[in-house]
């Protein structure tokens, strides 16, 4: 009986140890994940950095808007029954200042006004000297005065590029058509950099007529 009674405690034993083993974990299997990247190739990146370069110039031409409007100006007279009003602005050559409109401002159908008034838009009046004009059917369409109160004005580029736009007062800026608008005439037409290209005279009338004519004014 007692022989049984240690059978017994042995067999209790060994399954008692076997209930308390540890449990073994099963190996865990790692999964690699591979990413596949796919490179695309696009084409005409030069055309993207030009466009790049273009949204550029156009967010530098609307900041500086407002140091560009400062150089723009009311043009008006009147006298002998007519009058006549347009647009003007301040241009910079060789460290001179002058006050460039549209020749037909002076000399039109209207008749002769050299006595112009130029307006800012700070609402001070100028009456500066006519040193030359020119009226021509076509191009060039231009008048030049100068004043000792114009201390700035906008730079020029003879390179003529486009798109281009018109200063103005009331419309401010928008991109030129060449469409003749009443008061209109005289504005700069200017470039992206904001430098002027030419003159709105119902069409463009380019700058270089401007520059060549005061080169001759000082010989």
């Amino acid at each position: 009986m007692k022989k049984l009674y240690n059978i017994f405690i042995i067999i209790f034993l060994i399954l008692f140890l076997t209930a308390c083993a540890p449990i073994q974990a099963e190996p865990v299997t790692i999964v690699e994940t591979i990413v596949v990247t796919e490179t695309v190739e696009v084409e005409n990146t030069e055309r993207i950095d030009e466009l790049e370069s273009e949204v550029q110039q156009y967010q530098n031409l609307i900041a500086n808007l407002n140091d560009l409007l400062k150089n723009i100006y009311y043009v008006y007279g009147e006298g002998g029954g007519t009058w006549v009003e347009g647009i003007g602005f301040a241009l910079e050559y060789k460290n001179k200042f002058y006050l460039i409109t549209a020749g037909h401002a002076v000399d039109g159908e209207w008749g002769i006004h050299k006595n112009l008034g130029f307006k800012s838009i700070d609402n001070e009046w100028i009456y500066p000297k006519l040193l030359t004009y020119e009226v021509t059917d076509t191009v060039p369409d231009y008048a030049i005065y100068y004043s000792d109160k114009i201390d700035n004005g906008l730079e020029y580029d003879l390179n003529n590029s486009e798109p281009d736009y018109r200063l103005g007062i009331n419309k401010l800026i928008q991109e030129n058509n060449n469409w003749g608008v009443d008061g209109e005439c005289g504005s700069p037409i200017i470039d992206l950099d904001g430098e002027v290209i030419g003159i709105h005279v119902g069409y463009l009338s380019d700058i270089d007529n401007v520059l060549e004519a005061i080169d001759s004014l000082e010989k």
